[in-house]
């Protein structure tokens, strides 16, 4: 019986998943790109902010939308598009929407700010145990994932929005992602591939040979990968292509669609509309990543200081997320306990049972990258038992 079960289980979708956040194959909803495509321009940049407008423009004249929704944390990439749609729709209604979870609301404030400097009607939603609503995003998505928290935005606006516009492209297109882009450029470790991974260890942990019942080799992991950085682009253009053609395609846009599809709100992401993606790929990656000071979306934060956004032009990067550890302690612990007692993913030989006791023991020193871990095989077993698994 286990192994006709088994036979029900892509244990390669689960290996890259649990390695990589997100497994690179199936269904997309944006184009994959070569590394011709990002291949720098020079004078390119100039295009960007009328093409922005022009972008959005289009978008509210042809869907003609009643109340506009956009989730805002403060940060560069939605207070772009909500200045340029104010500037352009001085009259539009728009709902804004800040999701925090638990006791983390250090996003709060900034996004009450850029609010009221853009005259929307702004609510702030407190997400106090994520955790309750995972089966049910987990079954809307239909991927053993944990980090599926988009849902509450894509919740609170279908109730009274009939659009909803996000900033979902800025960091994988204009450069949002400083801190590994400065791990890349100083660390030594070769082969390039490995020192990608090695910038993204928040999403597989040393031990990662250990975690599963089945043969791993990160050869396998690798081979994902190096078609990214076989090629002659300079070393930030190969982590611009391997990072829009991987999380951008497989997890942000993919979790995305499915939740727009499920709540019936049309999404639209204006800095993934073609006329964006091909111009933006080709800017001078100096001009979306300044390395001496270690500041990413330069000609972004340009563009909001030309649209009264002083406030979030000189913000750092954060983002939507969660306190990991404050919900480790709070509710993913006990959650995890509960289900691992009689786990699916081990009766069906996915996971190492050996290995639970000590992720659950780093989890529990506070080491993020355990606990992410752990909350990836919650989400799997969740999916296991969703599936009759």
């Amino acid at each position: 019986m286990k192994k006709d079960k088994l036979n029900f289980v892509n244990l390669e979708a689960i290996r890259n998943i649990l390695t990589l956040r997100y497994d690179p194959h199936g269904p997309k909803f944006l184009p994959k790109l070569r590394w011709e495509d990002f291949i720098e321009y020079n004078g390119i940049s100039q295009l960007v902010s009328p093409l922005l407008e022009g972008v959005i423009k289009r978008i509210v004249q042809t869907k003609v939308p009643r109340k506009i929704g956009i989730g805002i944390s403060g940060g560069i990439d939605s207070t772009i598009v909500l200045s340029i749609l104010r500037k352009c729709f001085p009259t539009q209604e728009i709902n804004t929407f800040c999701i925090t979870f638990g006791e983390d609301d250090k996003e709060a404030e900034d996004a009450e700010y850029v609010a009221e400097t853009y005259a929307t009607n702004h609510r702030h939603i407190v997400v106090e145990n994520p955790f309750v609503d995972l089966e049910k995003q987990i079954r809307i998505v239909d991927e053993p994932r944990w980090n599926l928290y988009p849902y509450y935005l894509f919740e609170q606006a279908s109730k009274d929005c009939d659009l909803l516009l996000t900033g979902d492209g800025g960091d994988e297109l204009f450069g949002g992602y400083v801190f590994r882009y400065q791990y890349v450029l100083q660390q030594k470790t070769e082969p390039l591939v490995r020192r990608y991974l090695e910038a993204h260890n928040r999403d597989w942990v040393d031990d990662q040979e250990e975690l599963f019942n089945f043969a791993f080799d990160w050869n396998d992991i690798y081979n994902l990968l190096n078609p990214f950085f076989d090629n002659p682009l300079p070393i930030l253009g190969k982590v611009f292509l391997a990072d829009y053609n991987g999380k951008l395609l497989y997890d942000f846009s993919k979790t995305n669609n499915a939740f727009s599809k499920h709540f019936h709100i049309e999404m639209v992401a204006p800095m993934l509309e073609p006329e964006i993606l091909h111009i933006a790929t080709h800017i001078p990656y100096n001009l979306k990543y300044d390395e001496k000071n270690n500041i990413g979306k330069v000609i972004l934060r340009q563009i909001l200081l030309e649209n009264s956004g002083y406030k979030p032009a000189i913000k750092a990067k954060i983002g939507w997320g969660m306190d990991t550890v404050w919900m480790w302690n709070k509710h993913g612990r006990d959650m995890c306990m509960e289900l691992f007692d009689s786990a699916r993913f081990i009766e069906l030989g996915i996971v190492n049972k050996n290995w639970i006791p000590k992720g659950i023991r780093k989890a529990d020193e506070h080491d993020p990258r355990y606990i992410n871990k752990l909350l990836g095989l919650l989400a799997l077993e969740i999916w296991l038992r969703v599936k009759g698994l």
